[in-house]
């Protein structure tokens, strides 16, 4: 899959007439996405925890940052206009509907080239009903060294200087169809990479491929649902994503 994500020129409008939200698709998620018959030869749900509405935190392994990076501050929804973070660095990742701020600090004083793998999960901490996400790219940051930079006029009598961590858009694709997108400011935690082994069949079958649209990201979309919300992937969705 793209390393970078894509431009999404046309999110903002689709969220807005429930095209893109993870809780009005009309199909009811998963099944192929040809235009024909929707069917859900995975059966029934199988829980899982964190995924569609089944109780508890994802299953996986825990995400390890490489010694001197660590997490700067909370992780936060990105701006509902932009889809970024207003700081210039281009989103990674290439979901739709969840779009997520990580602000990282870079201790060592050397860039840090860090590995951010597919089925990172990162988890809504608000109160409201906000989705889970899933990255589903394998993502290459090049983490600058954290520096200090100018402050504002009331910083203080030592020149006024704070500290530039380095915040990266992450879009990322839903894990629970019936809540809503991310919002703007919204907190977000790191969960673990997915070790679901539904998660994982499909994480192979996209091995290779580039997510170019929004017609293919829907693609991946139908496909993640028939596992969270289902028992895991249909035939159609393994024809729809072998034609990716």
């Amino acid at each position: 899959m793209a390393h970078a994500a894509w431009k999404w020129v046309v999110v903002a409008a689709a969220v807005g007439a429930g095209v893109l939200a993870c809780s009005d698709d009309d199909d009811g998620g998963g099944g192929g996405t040809d235009g024909g018959p929707i069917t859900f030869d995975a059966g029934v749900n199988k829980q899982r925890p964190g995924f569609g509405e089944d109780p508890g935190a994802p299953v996986g392994t825990a995400f390890a940052f490489p010694p001197g990076v660590e997490i700067a501050g909370e992780l936060y929804g990105a701006n509902d206009s932009t889809k970024d973070c207003g700081n210039g660095v281009a989103p990674v990742g290439t979901g739709p509907a969840v779009l997520v701020c990580v602000p990282l600090r870079n201790n060592t004083g050397a860039p840090v080239l860090m590995t951010f793998e597919p089925g990172l999960v990162m988890m809504n901490t608000a109160p409201s009903r906000i989705q889970n996400g899933m990255l589903m790219d394998r993502v290459l940051i090049n983490l600058p060294p954290t520096g200090i930079g100018p402050g504002g006029i009331d910083a203080g009598t030592d020149g006024g200087t704070e500290e530039e961590v380095y915040v990266v858009p992450f879009h990322l694709y839903c894990l629970n169809q019936e809540r809503a997108p991310s919002e703007q400011d919204g907190t977000f935690a790191f969960g673990p990479v997915s070790t679901d082994p539904d998660i994982q069949e499909l994480l192979r079958l996209l091995r290779g491929k580039t997510i170019d649209n929004e017609d293919e990201a829907n693609v991946v979309q139908d496909a993640i649902y028939s596992i969270t919300e289902y028992n895991g992937l249909t035939d159609d969705d393994r024809k729809a994503l072998a034609g990716l």
